[in-house]
């Protein structure tokens, strides 16, 4: 369960940065699908790893 916190977390933060990023430049970020996927699952193995790492 902490894993998948850790990996929302990680998502919520990278999603805020973008939409700051978005603002700060007054243009549309738009993210393929085929792009968007990776990214996320590279958040959650992060995230795993992270965790693993803290219970060792």
């Amino acid at each position: 369960m902490e894993t998948f916190g850790r990996g929302c977390l990680y998502i919520i933060v990278a999603f805020a940065l973008l939409f700051l990023l978005a603002i700060i430049t007054q243009s549309h970020i738009n993210i393929p699908w085929i792009i968007a996927i990776p990214l996320m699952i590279l958040a959650f193995w992060i995230a795993k790893k992270k965790t693993d790492e803290k219970n060792q």
